[in-house]
């Protein structure tokens, strides 16, 4: 995977709010990651029913 594509990739989840950006090429999971890795939350959650996305604190 070339880096270009792995930068828009993180940078998809951290708009989503998987991820939390550091700094310096550092990541890491945010409690709404946790939720969607842990099957809590489905990818059609992580947009609200109009579209919107939810926050990142859910």
């Amino acid at each position: 995977m070339s880096r270009s594509s792995l930068s828009r990739r993180l940078s998809k989840l951290n708009e989503k709010g998987l991820l939390q950006h550091l700094g310096n090429g550092v990541y890491v999971i945010t409690a709404t990651g946790e939720s969607y890795l842990e099957g809590e939350l489905s990818a059609e959650e992580l947009n609200g029913e109009n579209g919107e996305e939810v926050s990142a604190s859910a």
